[in-house]
Formats: C-alpha cells, structure tokens, sequence
C-alpha cells in the first residue's frame, strides 16, 4: 500500500476561479427518496504557501520515451481510422500537462467536523485523522452523477475528477495522493484513462469518440511504458492485478492479459461466435474482477487467491424471452477461470462465495420475499437460510436459518481469516463463523451495514464512514456522510465521499431470528411460541379482527401449513401460507392436536 511520502499544506492556494455549476438530475424512482441537498460550500483553509512552493516538482511528459514493447503479436481488428488530432496537433501522452493547483487538500483532526460540501476523504484508522481532496475553488459538484461531474477514486490512491478553466474548455483531473502531483487533459480529446495500480495507469487513444483498441502503459511521472494493440469496441473494461504486475483486458468480445513490463497482449478467452452445444449467438464476453470500488468489490477470490472469472453469455433464441422470465431461461453463459500468470484453472466445485482461503463456500437459499419491480413471490419455505460448505466436497457444514446475504449495495463478505462469514440477520447482522467452532456473533447495526476490512483477520469493519474496534468494542471516525464507503488496500484506510444520492430501496426479507443448522436438514419447517409472556392467539383468519381459536402457551411447536399451488392470487394476501400484507405478518400453522389457523409472525422461533 502506498502512503503519501509527501505531506501538502493545509490548503493550496490558487487564483479566483469560476465556478462550476452543475444540474442535478433527479431520476427518482416512484417512491425513492430525494437526494440529500448540500447546505454548506467548501471554505478552503488561509494558505500558508503558494502552489509553486510547496508542490513537488513535476517532471514534464516524455514525448519521444522508448516503450519497452511496441506491437502486439495477437490478432487485431481490422484497420481502424487515425485519432482524431486536437486542436493543437498533440496526441497520446503529449495531451497531459502538469495542473499543480487543480486540487486543495486538507488534514482534519479526530472528530473535527468535514465541512467541505463535496469532496473524497480517507480515514486513518490508527491516527484518527481524515485527508480530503477536492477541486480548487469549485463550491459544489454534482450529486447524484458523481462519476460524470464529480469525483472517481481509482486503485492506488489515483483520484479523477473533471472542471472547467476560464475559456471554459473542460479537462479531466488526476490526482497522484501519494506524491500530490496533479494532471490534466482535455475531455474531448483522443485520451481515455481506462484503469490504474500503484504505480502505473492505462489510457486508451480513441478516434473522436470511437474506440480504437490502442493502449499506452504509463508510469505515475506520466513517461510511456509500452505501448498495445487489440480489437476496438465500444464496450470494454480492463482492470490491474493484485500486484500490479498484469492487466486482464475486455475488447472486442475477447478477454486478453497483458503483461505491463513487456505490453505484449495474450488472448485468455476467445469464445466461439456459436455455441457449441446450443447453435446460439454470442451476445459478449466479459470478466471479473472488473468492477472497482465503491461501486462492487475488485477482486474475486477463487482457489485461495485471486484469480479472473471469464464469461460468455449467448442468447437463447429457442428459449424466448419476456420481462418476467429469468435470464438463465433465454440466454446461456460458459465460464472459465483463469490464475494472473495466465494459466487455466478448474472451475470451483461448490456454488456459493469462497472463503479467501478457498476452504468454504457460502451459498444462499432463499429470497426476498417482496423485491420492488417484482412485487411479492411465493416460496414454498419463505425464511431464507445462508449455507457454508466444505469448498471441496460441497457437503454443508451449517445453515443460518432467517439469514441474507445481499441489500441494496451491500453484499456478505468473509472475513479475512476465512473463518466466518458476515450475514444479514432480523435485528442488524452477525458474524457465521465456522471455527474454532461453529456460532453466531452479532455486530452492531449502526451508520449501515457491515464491511470487513481487508486486513487484521476480522477486527475492524467498515459502518459507512465509521469503523467498528470488534476487539476493543468502540467506534471511529468521523460521522457518516453520503457516500458511497469503502475499504482501501488494509485496515488503516476507509475511503468515502461527501454527501451523494446513491441507490434506493429494493428487496424485504421475511425473518425470524436467527438460528444455526447442523446437517441433516429436514423438509419439515417448525416453528416455536416465543416472546410472548403468556400465550399466542391462534386465529381463524389473518388479522387482529379474526376470531380466536385458542392461546398457545410459549414453546409451543407448530408446523407450517404448505400452500397448495403457486397460482399467483388477485387478491390478499398473496400468500396461501403467510399473509405479507399489513402488519404484523401472519402465518398458517397447525398444532400437535391437528388444530389449524393462522399465528403472528412476530412471536415465532425457529423450532
């Protein structure tokens, strides 16, 4: 992990600029809620220097720099028309200029309030203190597109951003944090940055708009390392390795590794244009990890280590499609997985999240009962349960019974130990752990949900901008803002932005509390009278107005009634077996004695 060996001033100072206004575009769904509004604008820090003083020396772009490897000796696409030229004739490289006073910086001290109204901070886990960066004299940015006129943080500490000078020609911003040197180049320009490491970045060179599948492997002085070709198209991504040392690399419907020191790309995966078995047409090909933070985890743990997951996805054209109809029933994806040296790898034996240590599988079995767009489903057992396996043999180990592992943007994660996973629970979330034995562990739910940090084995986890001391039972940090929130390369470093709109309700479990499984499981789903304190009225129909038909005593056992069919109702409730609507839920069972009726769901256990 790389840390500032530089410190800035409190803030650099620069001229009166113009500021930047931007429009918000609120695309609400129909009952999302409205995108926080900013009350306050950024007020830079007095500056103790000027910009020229105390920013490091840049050296200048290397226009004639000999790349250690030129053309690659995989196949191209055919013959693609010449960039574009900029209005001043340069290209590739040559288009980035040093921009010393693009961006303030600002240490704020341990509960010292982020005033700032827009920005990207880092908290310092063992100091206690927050860095933040934001654009120089730019009062407020764009929320609910952050990544089109705002801020994008990129692997390495690489920052982007975009703004406009007093012609008012935009240029996008980079921003080194480890050395504090900043970069700029036009945004209409023939230059896309398409993927960054600690120590080097990838840009495309593009012909007007259009792809061109010509790529240059720069260092973070911005001198040109290598230079590669590929098959152009419009929808790509590329992503580094873990070390740095590789880049795995979609175009053109192919997945290539290229090794930065050489730039000599290799093709991983070329799936055929059909398949094979199925006589389908290829829709696209395309990896993982490809995705980086905030917005979904960077790397898939595969085999113990970190690997890349390539995938060929054809359409189904026998199959039909619909909106209703799953994606698995009109379309057909082959995967293949691969090590970073480029060597094929067998596919995982189990279904489910691997532990980092490839020893266990986590798997969901369930949904959501309610997901909006697709309104109420019925499940012939309701209660979802998270299931850990032998990776190996894929034979259980333990079920969670009333346990999820996804909710909006946040998805169940291992620790980094690999020997628990954390899950979704009724009352917050808990830890699943499977050694040194099996047990549930519940972790606070505060300032949102749980995110492990990637380092020290499951001791801090991430609470928005917050962290969570599992072993010392306290808090860090500062408030939580907007975000979107995340870890950066260990445990030191929780990443978030000011405040922004970012996502909206979309799934409701259907939850008891939470309660471990030891194989073998029965079909059976029992319950028991719990909470009560005395007895739990047993109803002729769901609702308080129903009329009774006894009192169950606490640790009463209860069967549930099976629906008889999935015919979707027109009416309430949409369940035969468990009335959703209104609250609180109710569900169908039967007694010992063969009495049958409908109980409060809110005072039942898993039996």
């Amino acid at each position: 992990m790389r840390r500032p060996s530089a410190r800035w001033p409190r803030c650099a100072a620069t001229p009166a600029r113009a500021a930047l206004a931007l429009a918000v575009l609120l695309a609400a769904a129909c009952d999302s809620p409205p995108p926080p509004t900013p009350t306050a604008t950024p007020t830079p820090p007095t500056p103790t220097a000027t910009a020229t003083a105390t920013t490091p020396p840049t050296p200048a772009p290397t226009a004639d720099a000999t790349p250690e490897a030129t053309a690659s000796p995989a196949p191209t696409a055919e013959a693609t028309p010449a960039p574009a030229a900029a209005p001043d004739a340069r290209s590739g490289l040559d288009l980035i200029e040093p921009a010393p006073d693009a961006f303030w910086h600002r240490t704020f001290g341990d509960g010292e309030a982020l005033d700032w109204a827009h920005g990207v901070y880092v908290f310092d886990v063992e100091t206690g203190l927050t860095e933040g960066y934001a654009l120089a004299g730019v009062e407020r940015v764009a929320e609910f597109h952050q990544y089109e006129h705002g801020y994008g943080v990129h692997r390495g500490g690489w920052i982007t951003s975009s703004d406009e000078d007093d012609e008012d020609r935009e240029w996008r911003l980079l921003l080194d944090r480890e050395t504090g040197r900043s970069w700029r180049w036009p945004s209409q320009s023939s230059l896309v940055l398409e993927a960054t490491s600690e120590e080097h970045l990838l840009f495309e060179e593009r012909s007007g708009r259009e792809p061109t599948g010509r790529f240059i492997i720069a260092n973070s002085l911005m001198e040109e390392v290598a230079r590669f070709s590929v098959g152009s198209s419009k929808r790509r991504s590329a992503t580094f390795s873990p070390d740095g040392s590789a880049i795995a690399l979609e175009a053109a419907d192919k997945v290539y590794l290229v090794p930065v020191a050489t730039g000599r790309p290799a093709i991983l995966f070329d799936p055929p244009p059909r398949h094979p078995e199925h006589g389908t047409r290829l829709l696209g090909a395309s990896f993982s990890p490809r995705r980086l933070p905030p917005y979904g985890s960077s790397w898939v743990p595969y085999e113990g280590g970190r690997g890349i997951v390539a995938t060929a996805s054809y359409e189904n054209t026998e199959a039909g499609s619909s909106y209703k109809t799953d994606i698995t029933d009109n379309s057909v994806k082959e995967r293949r997985y691969f090590s970073w040296d480029g060597e094929e790898l067998p596919a995982p034996a189990c279904p489910g999240t691997l532990s980092p240590d490839g020893r266990y599988a986590a798997v969901l079995d369930g949904e959501p009962y309610y997901q909006k767009y697709g309104a109420y489903v019925l499940l012939d057992d309701p209660w979802p349960s998270v299931v850990v396996t032998d990776a190996v043999t894929c034979a259980p180990i333990f079920r969670v019974r009333s346990a999820y592992t996804y909710e909006l943007r946040w998805r169940a994660q291992w620790l980094p130990s690999g020997d628990g996973v954390v899950v979704g629970v009724r009352d917050g979330y808990a830890i699943a752990r499977v050694a040194p034995e099996s047990a549930l562990a519940s972790l606070p739910s505060r300032w949102g949900a749980p995110d492990p940090a990637p380092t020290a084995g499951g001791r801090y986890f991430g609470y928005g901008a917050r962290v969570y001391d599992a072993a010392e039972d306290r808090w860090h940090g500062p408030p939580g803002t907007g975000g979107p929130f995340w870890w950066g390369d260990s445990h030191r470093e929780r990443w978030f932005h000011s405040t922004i709109y970012w996502g909206e309700g979309g799934y409701s479990w259907l939850l008891l509390p939470p309660k471990i499984e030891f194989p073998p499981f029965g079909d059976e789903i029992a319950f028991r009278v719990a909470r009560t304190g005395s007895c739990l009225r047993l109803r002729e129909d769901p609702g308080e107005e129903s009329r009774v038909l006894g009192c169950l005593p606490d640790g009463e056992r209860l069967l549930l009634v099976p629906h008889a069919g999935h015919a979707e109702p027109d009416y309430w409730p949409p369940h035969p077996s468990v009335a959703l609507a209104g609250w609180p839920k109710w569900v169908r069972v039967r007694t010992a004695d063969g009495a049958e009726g409908w109980v409060s769901h809110d005072y039942l256990a898993h039996d």
